[in-house]
């Protein structure tokens, strides 16, 4: 177990942090076109780059909560901008330097067909490059809409004038109830990382769904209890002093030639998924009325309510399908002990792909645990796009009125969804494995043609359909094949440097 302290001041506050005070955010995806102007510009922004650190309080312990954040992330094109030399540059992971789009990762990642890269609006083969992205949060209410306008007006002022284009502009939103656009809270489920989350809420130390920091942050030991691979620099190309020295971990780095030391340049940074989903909220309940109408031979809006509930894992409240041991607690259940069979919360619903916890077969509980544990990743996400319709009436889902809605949705062509970012120390054991492995599998936790019923890659030309299976009295339900909901518009691998990082590309 890695006890290590780490050195929170050095890690960008994006990697520990959701900035959930905050309801409002801007993504700038950047294109720099003069090496010198841009390094110049890095320079005078890192000062200003939030970090993990912990907050400072006022007279009276109250946490003063930053107004105005940024973070920092560069693609593989942007390291590459900044003039990294080739030997620095092949030292980061294989994923990261062929990039999300890379051919052979349409089919593992369900990029395919209406998904492609080749439809992006960001990061594809057809959309403009981009070097860094600028993640821009602020905004202390809903209602407050100008103070991110106001922030993203004054970088974007920085940018032009040291000679970088904005490419790209995305505006993320989250609502008080945290709701995503289908109607359920989302953001619920989150590891805790060893060395930062040390107390939960009631004072006491943390001592469940805590994972090791090099699950998430580099220079740490994994769940493996190894210290993940990391970009490295020679020591010669590090001639102002600025890296730490790269420890001897066990195993040799793969640029180690003979007794020359090496560099650190991913101490305290870490890789960077972006995604942006679009959700078809119309298709989704439609099917779901028309599930309704086949199964019981009538339309029924809390039957609509009760599969999607069933498709989610959740009720749209937040609240899960299986009894939490603490009450109140919506992240505070197992599956063993109130659902090994699947009962209440099906094997094949969205929370049980991204979080098996306790049950995944053949495994017995705390091996499951323990292998689910190597697979996890921090979800930073906002919603993009205005509504499809009243989210808060699936909150009386016993209120057959205040469903009616449900009955009446149509598809109005706008555009909405999830801008997700994933935080993970290795995007090929972490991301692409949840996404190949849990996600898309159809035969995921031994399930037989049921992908994940919300963001599965379904309805493709080239596989076997897909269905939901519910556990059921006195027979399982099954639904009809599954159309796409979740569609991706872009995405890119990133990595996020440490603050000492930043400065050393600034140089």
């Amino acid at each position: 177990m890695d006890t290590v302290a780490i050195d929170k001041s050095d890690v960008q506050g994006f990697i520990t942090s959701g900035y959930g005070h905050t309801y409002h955010a801007a993504y700038l995806f950047v294109q720099l076109s003069d090496v010198e102007q841009a390094k110049s510009w890095l320079t005078d922004i890192t000062p200003q780059v939030q970090t993990a650190a912990s907050w400072r309080k006022d007279v009276n312990g109250n946490k003063i909560k930053p107004e105005y954040i940024l973070n920092i992330a560069f693609s593989m094109a942007g390291l590459q901008a900044l003039q990294l030399s080739e030997i620095v540059l092949n030292s980061f992971p294989l994923e990261l330097q062929e990039g999300i789009t890379e051919a052979k990762r349409g089919k593992l990642l369900g990029d395919v067909e209406s998904s492609s890269p080749e439809h992006w609006q960001i990061g594809g083969t057809k959309s403009p490059e981009f070097h860094f992205v600028l993640m821009l949060h602020a905004g202390l209410s809903p209602e407050d809409e100008t103070s991110i306008k106001n922030f993203t007006e004054r970088i974007s002022q920085g940018l032009d004038s040291h000679g970088m284009q904005i490419v790209h502009l995305e505006w993320g939103s989250r609502r008080r109830d945290d709701k995503e656009h289908f109607g359920f809270k989302d953001g619920i489920s989150q590891p805790k990382i060893r060395g930062i989350n040390q107390y939960g809420r009631d004072g006491k130390p943390i001592k469940v769904n805590i994972v090791n920091a090099g699950e998430f942050i580099l220079g740490y030991k994994n769940q493996y209890d190894i210290h993940p691979s990391v970009p490295a620099v020679p020591i010669e190309q590090d001639p102002h002093d600025i890296l730490p020295m790269l420890p001897e971990t066990g195993a040799l780095h793969k640029m180690h030639n003979g007794d020359a030391p090496l560099k650190d340049l991913g101490k305290h940074g870490s890789y960077i998924v972006y995604r942006k989903l679009k959700q078809d909220v119309a298709l989704f309940w439609n099917f779901l009325k028309a599930e309704s109408e086949r199964l019981d031979g009538h339309v029924n809006a809390n039957r609509m309510v009760w599969l999607a509930s069933k498709f989610v894992g959740r009720y749209p409240n937040g609240d899960p399908l299986v009894a939490s041991e603490k009450e109140g607690n919506q992240n505070g259940f197992v599956f063993s002990h109130h659902d090994p069979d699947g009962m209440k919360c099906p094997f094949g619903s969205h929370i049980r792909r991204a979080n098996p916890r306790d049950v995944f077969f053949p495994t017995d509980p705390q091996t499951s645990l323990k292998t689910v544990d190597k697979h996890r990743i921090l979800r930073r996400g906002r919603n993009f796009g205005e509504t499809l319709f009243d989210l808060s009436r699936l909150n009386s889902v016993s209120n057959t009125e205040q469903l009616h809605i449900l009955l009446e949705l149509g598809d109005d062509g706008a555009e909405r969804g999830i801008h997700f970012f994933g935080v993970n120390a290795s995007i090929q054991m972490q991301f692409e494995f949840i996404q190949d492995s849990w996600t898309n599998n159809p035969h995921f936790n031994a399930q037989y043609q049921n992908k994940d019923p919300l963001i599965g890659d379904h309805g493709t030309s080239y596989q076997h359909p897909s269905y939901m299976h519910i556990p059921y009295e006195p027979v399982r339900i099954r639904t009809a094949p599954l159309p796409r909901f979740t569609d991706v518009l872009g995405g890119a691998y990133l990595f996020m440097p440490s603050i000492t990082a930043l400065r050393f590309l600034a140089r």
